[in-house]
Protein backbone atom coordinates (compact mmCIF):
# COMPACT_ATOMS: atom_id res chain seq x y z
CA UNK A 1 0.00 0.00 0.00
CA UNK A 2 0.93 3.38 -0.91
CA UNK A 3 0.13 7.05 -0.41
CA UNK A 4 -0.60 9.54 -3.03
CA UNK A 5 -0.38 13.52 -2.39
CA UNK A 6 -2.36 15.66 -4.66
CA UNK A 7 -2.04 19.37 -5.04
CA UNK A 8 -4.93 21.62 -6.04
CA UNK A 9 -4.37 25.59 -7.07
CA UNK A 10 -7.06 27.93 -7.87
CA UNK A 11 -6.72 31.42 -9.57
CA UNK A 12 -9.72 34.30 -7.86
CA UNK A 13 -10.12 36.23 -10.37
CA UNK A 14 -12.64 38.86 -8.23
CA UNK A 15 -12.84 40.48 -5.42
CA UNK A 16 -16.79 39.96 -4.49
CA UNK A 17 -17.37 37.31 -1.85
CA UNK A 18 -18.20 33.97 -3.52
CA UNK A 19 -21.56 32.53 -3.18
CA UNK A 20 -20.33 29.40 -1.69
CA UNK A 21 -18.67 31.39 0.78
CA UNK A 22 -21.73 33.60 1.74
CA UNK A 23 -23.60 30.32 1.64
CA UNK A 24 -21.08 28.37 4.25
CA UNK A 25 -20.51 31.42 6.94
CA UNK A 26 -23.55 34.06 5.91
CA UNK A 27 -21.39 36.67 8.80
CA UNK A 28 -18.86 37.00 6.11
CA UNK A 29 -21.17 38.81 3.71
CA UNK A 30 -22.46 41.28 6.24
CA UNK A 31 -21.68 44.55 6.73
CA UNK A 32 -19.91 44.77 10.36
CA UNK A 33 -22.62 46.47 12.67
CA UNK A 34 -19.88 47.70 15.33
CA UNK A 35 -15.75 48.35 15.44
CA UNK A 36 -14.57 46.28 18.53
CA UNK A 37 -11.06 48.04 19.94
CA UNK A 38 -8.17 45.91 20.19
CA UNK A 39 -7.02 45.75 24.21
CA UNK A 40 -4.62 48.10 25.24
CA UNK A 41 -0.82 46.81 25.66
CA UNK A 42 -0.73 47.42 29.35
CA UNK A 43 -3.99 44.87 29.48
CA UNK A 44 -1.70 42.11 28.01
CA UNK A 45 1.10 42.92 30.23
CA UNK A 46 -0.97 42.94 33.73
CA UNK A 47 -3.00 39.68 32.58
CA UNK A 48 -0.85 36.42 32.31
CA UNK A 49 -3.94 34.78 32.96
CA UNK A 50 -3.41 30.71 31.16
CA UNK A 51 -0.10 32.41 29.16
CA UNK A 52 2.14 29.73 31.41
CA UNK A 53 4.25 32.47 32.82
CA UNK A 54 4.09 32.94 36.50
CA UNK A 55 4.51 36.75 36.14
CA UNK A 56 4.41 39.37 33.28
CA UNK A 57 6.77 39.37 31.03
CA UNK A 58 8.27 43.07 29.76
CA UNK A 59 11.03 43.64 27.40
CA UNK A 60 13.34 46.21 28.20
CA UNK A 61 16.48 46.25 25.71
CA UNK A 62 18.42 48.84 28.57
CA UNK A 63 17.47 47.07 31.65
CA UNK A 64 19.36 43.94 32.32
CA UNK A 65 18.41 41.17 34.27
CA UNK A 66 20.39 37.90 36.78
CA UNK A 67 18.60 34.51 35.29
CA UNK A 68 18.78 32.45 38.20
CA UNK A 69 17.67 28.97 39.33
CA UNK A 70 17.86 26.95 42.48
CA UNK A 71 17.01 23.38 43.52
CA UNK A 72 16.61 22.32 47.15
CA UNK A 73 16.40 18.37 47.68
CA UNK A 74 15.79 16.75 51.14
CA UNK A 75 16.86 13.03 51.66
CA UNK A 76 13.89 11.55 49.92
CA UNK A 77 14.38 13.84 46.78
CA UNK A 78 18.04 13.25 46.58
CA UNK A 79 17.31 9.52 46.72
CA UNK A 80 15.20 10.03 43.23
CA UNK A 81 18.01 11.55 41.65
CA UNK A 82 17.26 15.27 42.22
CA UNK A 83 20.44 17.16 42.81
CA UNK A 84 20.76 20.56 45.08
CA UNK A 85 22.24 23.68 42.76
CA UNK A 86 22.26 27.30 42.26
CA UNK A 87 22.15 28.44 38.81
CA UNK A 88 23.30 31.96 37.47
CA UNK A 89 23.41 32.86 34.09
CA UNK A 90 24.47 29.91 33.39
CA UNK A 91 26.71 28.95 35.84
CA UNK A 92 25.67 26.32 38.17
CA UNK A 93 27.65 26.44 41.66
CA UNK A 94 26.84 23.26 44.22
CA UNK A 95 28.26 21.51 47.02
CA UNK A 96 28.45 17.88 48.10
CA UNK A 97 27.77 19.17 51.97
CA UNK A 98 24.56 18.92 54.13
CA UNK A 99 22.96 22.13 55.25
CA UNK A 100 22.86 25.64 53.49
CA UNK A 101 24.50 26.82 50.48
CA UNK A 102 24.49 30.58 49.88
CA UNK A 103 25.78 32.47 47.15
CA UNK A 104 25.49 36.76 47.24
CA UNK A 105 25.79 38.78 44.08
CA UNK A 106 26.30 42.33 43.64
CA UNK A 107 22.55 43.83 42.63
CA UNK A 108 24.24 46.39 40.52
CA UNK A 109 26.73 44.68 38.29
CA UNK A 110 25.57 41.34 38.97
CA UNK A 111 28.80 39.70 40.30
CA UNK A 112 29.02 37.17 42.49
CA UNK A 113 30.68 38.32 45.57
CA UNK A 114 30.40 35.32 47.94
CA UNK A 115 30.19 30.84 48.04
CA UNK A 116 29.31 29.54 51.39
CA UNK A 117 28.43 26.20 53.38
CA UNK A 118 27.05 26.11 56.12
CA UNK A 119 26.68 22.20 57.64
CA UNK A 120 23.91 23.38 60.34
CA UNK A 121 23.16 19.61 60.37
CA UNK A 122 26.36 17.96 61.63
CA UNK A 123 27.87 21.26 62.86
CA UNK A 124 26.52 23.14 65.95
CA UNK A 125 28.86 26.11 65.17
CA UNK A 126 27.80 26.72 61.94
CA UNK A 127 24.15 28.03 63.08
CA UNK A 128 26.18 31.14 64.45
CA UNK A 129 28.31 31.13 61.99
CA UNK A 130 25.84 31.23 58.91
CA UNK A 131 23.47 33.99 61.69
CA UNK A 132 26.98 36.15 61.74
CA UNK A 133 27.86 35.53 57.78
CA UNK A 134 24.30 37.04 56.90
CA UNK A 135 24.55 39.90 59.44
CA UNK A 136 27.87 40.67 58.83
CA UNK A 137 29.73 39.99 55.88
CA UNK A 138 27.12 39.77 52.86
CA UNK A 139 27.52 43.91 51.79
CA UNK A 140 24.76 46.07 51.28
CA UNK A 141 22.47 46.00 47.87
CA UNK A 142 22.87 42.34 47.79
CA UNK A 143 21.04 39.40 46.07
CA UNK A 144 21.01 36.48 48.12
CA UNK A 145 20.46 32.81 46.93
CA UNK A 146 19.96 29.86 49.12
CA UNK A 147 19.46 26.06 48.78
CA UNK A 148 19.82 23.40 51.33
CA UNK A 149 20.63 19.72 50.22
CA UNK A 150 19.56 16.40 52.05
CA UNK A 151 18.95 18.10 56.02
CA UNK A 152 19.67 21.51 57.90
CA UNK A 153 17.72 21.36 60.68
CA UNK A 154 19.90 19.53 63.49
CA UNK A 155 21.44 22.90 64.93
CA UNK A 156 19.40 25.21 62.47
CA UNK A 157 18.79 28.18 65.31
CA UNK A 158 20.00 31.92 65.19
CA UNK A 159 20.38 31.45 61.44
CA UNK A 160 16.35 31.01 60.49
CA UNK A 161 15.93 34.39 62.27
CA UNK A 162 19.08 35.89 60.02
CA UNK A 163 16.66 34.84 57.24
CA UNK A 164 14.04 36.46 58.07
CA UNK A 165 16.28 39.66 58.13
CA UNK A 166 16.71 39.21 53.75
CA UNK A 167 13.01 38.27 53.04
CA UNK A 168 12.43 34.74 54.48
CA UNK A 169 8.53 34.32 55.50
CA UNK A 170 7.45 32.85 58.73
CA UNK A 171 8.09 30.11 58.99
CA UNK A 172 11.17 28.82 57.68
CA UNK A 173 10.74 24.81 58.06
CA UNK A 174 14.32 22.86 57.62
CA UNK A 175 12.69 19.88 59.42
CA UNK A 176 14.66 16.64 58.68
CA UNK A 177 15.01 16.61 55.04
CA UNK A 178 12.89 19.16 54.53
CA UNK A 179 13.40 21.06 50.99
CA UNK A 180 14.02 24.96 51.37
CA UNK A 181 15.02 27.80 48.20
CA UNK A 182 14.94 31.20 48.71
CA UNK A 183 15.87 34.45 46.56
CA UNK A 184 16.69 37.08 49.37
CA UNK A 185 17.72 40.63 49.42
CA UNK A 186 20.22 42.52 51.83
CA UNK A 187 19.57 46.34 51.45
CA UNK A 188 17.22 49.08 52.53
CA UNK A 189 14.14 47.90 50.45
CA UNK A 190 12.31 45.42 50.03
CA UNK A 191 12.23 44.15 46.20
CA UNK A 192 9.01 42.70 45.11
CA UNK A 193 10.91 39.62 43.43
CA UNK A 194 11.84 38.24 47.07
CA UNK A 195 10.68 34.69 47.16
CA UNK A 196 10.74 31.25 48.64
CA UNK A 197 9.82 28.09 48.13
CA UNK A 198 9.44 25.31 51.01
CA UNK A 199 7.90 21.68 50.92
CA UNK A 200 7.75 18.89 52.96
CA UNK A 201 10.51 16.25 52.30
CA UNK A 202 8.90 13.80 49.72
CA UNK A 203 7.09 16.47 48.26
CA UNK A 204 9.92 18.41 46.88
CA UNK A 205 12.55 19.42 44.92
CA UNK A 206 11.40 23.19 46.07
CA UNK A 207 12.66 25.32 42.64
CA UNK A 208 12.84 28.85 41.69
CA UNK A 209 13.15 29.85 38.36
CA UNK A 210 12.79 33.85 38.05
CA UNK A 211 14.68 36.71 36.44
CA UNK A 212 16.02 40.10 38.76
CA UNK A 213 16.70 43.05 37.43
CA UNK A 214 19.82 44.40 38.20
CA UNK A 215 20.00 48.06 39.73
CA UNK A 216 22.73 49.64 37.94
Amino acid sequence: MGCERIIISATMTSDAVSDCTAAAYPKYSLTPAETVPMPSFLNLVNDCTGCGAPEPIVSDDYQKYLEVTILSAGGEEMDLGHRPYIEIDGVRFDDRSRGFLIITVDALTGAVTHQMTFNTNGQTEADVAMANFIRHDIPQNSIVLITTRHSSSRYARECLTALKEIGAQEAVQTDQGDNFAMVGFKGTVWPSWIQQVNLPSGQGPAQIYTKIPLMG
